[in-house]
């Protein structure tokens, strides 16, 4: 298959996309979205059941019968995982695009262990199970997998240690396990965004009580945070044209950026450390 058309089989349209929390937010933008520019069928998981019950109705009036599907799951919990997945192979025979939205941002002391589950370890669960069922060798049609990040993957912050760790381990995850071998082999592209500060609930002062009683620091460290129309276009850009194994900026309600070389060449730096042993 021909350079474009690979790129052309990247479009979102006609494909059968799965977003992790999806009720809300960045998520729910990118149901909107994803179904406003011609996907098939898009299923979403999250924990909010009468907001992504309130939104597949929307959804489905607008766009047309069965076009949305909401799952209530716990992206921590294997077993609802496995049960979410199970419905959509049942219901749609194949998955396309996976976007690994869901995340927890709360008091790191307070709620480290549900941050560590639910951003990465989730994160993680959902991204082997695509690859599964996805990957061409396993009888599968290729697809893509999509995980968002943060820039606090790049900006260590001293007021959210645990949260800026699991997202900079998603990061690491993704690059790890999106090689150019297990590309050609599976055929499903893997790629990271990490998205800047977005307009939000999170980051809501009015939301704070939905957290830790000292989140509402957060508010006031955020200088800029971009719309969450921009997110949402720049990662739908993302899947539209990312190479495997690339890394994405979106921020400031910028166009999203690659960034891959400027990894590749972090990397290859902390790698001349272990010279000196």
């Amino acid at each position: 298959m021909g350079f474009e058309m690979e790129r052309k089989d990247w479009n979102v349209e006609g494909k059968v996309v799965l977003v992790t929390g999806g009720a809300n937010g960045v998520g729910a933008g990118l149901v909107r979205e994803l179904l406003a520019r011609n996907a098939r069928h898009v299923a979403f998981l999250d924990v909010a059941e009468r907001e992504g019950s309130t939104l597949e109705s929307e959804l489905n009036n607008k766009f047309g019968a069965l076009r949305a599907k909401f799952i209530k799951c716990n992206i921590a919990d294997e077993t609802e995982l496995n049960h979410a997945y199970q419905q959509i192979i049942n219901k749609y025979r194949r998955l396309d695009v996976l976007v690994n939205n869901a995340a927890i941002l709360s008091n790191d002391e307070d709620n480290y262990r549900a941050m560590i589950d639910v951003n990465l370890c989730g994160t993680i669960a959902s991204t082997l199970k695509a690859v599964g069922v996805m990957r061409s060798d396993k009888g599968g049609n290729g697809g893509t997998v999509i995980n968002v990040s943060s820039l606090l993957a790049f900006n260590p912050s001293t007021h959210l240690p645990v949260y800026g760790a699991t997202k900079a381990a998603v990061l690491q995850f993704t690059n790890y396990l999106a090689t150019e071998d297990s590309y050609s082999t599976t055929n499903v592209r893997i790629v990271t965004v990490c998205l800047g500060p977005t307009d939000t609930a999170l980051l809501h002062r009015k939301n704070s009580e939905n957290f830790a009683k000292n989140s509402q620091r957060l508010t006031s460290r955020v200088p800029e945070r971009q719309r969450v129309g921009s997110a949402v276009n720049g990662i739908i850009d993302v899947i539209q044209r990312a190479e495997n194994g690339s890394t994405w900026i979106i921020a400031n309600d910028k166009p999203a950026t690659d960034v891959t070389k400027n990894i590749h060449e972090s990397s290859r730096i902390l790698s001349n450390v272990t010279d000196i042993l």
